[in-house]
């Protein structure tokens, strides 16, 4: 059986254990062992990565707006007609946001709190309606109408 010869194999060891004229031929060498590992070019620390590829004019050090998905769902509680656009507006601000679109994003996460805020108004306004009702009604039976 033969073995493949690799970059930085010798061709008489099984091990791949490295040239045998001291060449490094893209690979250190442990000299301990005398196996070869490959360095995949990191020359610095561990880890170390050029920062200045992700400081594009894309990425924005800024964090978004919040999505105001607690007043969509508070719209879906209260009143469910304006939930389904609370809903779409919240859940595209993330969306929006990352493709760069930060005006639409704001007007996003604007629109779906705005409607959330509406729609518990709404069910205050009902609410409030509904015990005026009550008390006009105890008040005209008392009254012996």
């Amino acid at each position: 059986m033969t073995t493949p010869n690799y970059p930085g194999s010798s061709s008489d060891s099984p091990y791949g254990a490295g040239p045998s004229n001291g060449q490094e031929s893209g690979y250190w060498q442990d000299s301990s062992y005398g196996q070869s590992t490959p360095s995949y070019g990191q020359n610095a620390a561990y880890g170390a990565q050029d920062t200045a590829a992700f400081t594009g004019s894309s990425v924005s050090a800024r964090p978004g707006p919040p999505s105001n998905v607690g007043w969509a769902v508070a719209s879906i509680v209260c009143f469910w007609p304006l939930a389904f656009v609370a809903m779409t507006r919240a859940l595209d601000v993330y969306p929006l946001w990352a493709a760069g679109r930060h005006a639409e994003a704001e007007a996003a996460s604007a629109s779906a709190k705005r409607l959330g805020v509406i729609s518990i108004a709404i069910v205050a306004a009902l609410v409030a309606l509904y015990v005026v009702f009550i008390f006009v009604m105890v008040g005209l039976a008392s009254s012996g109408f």
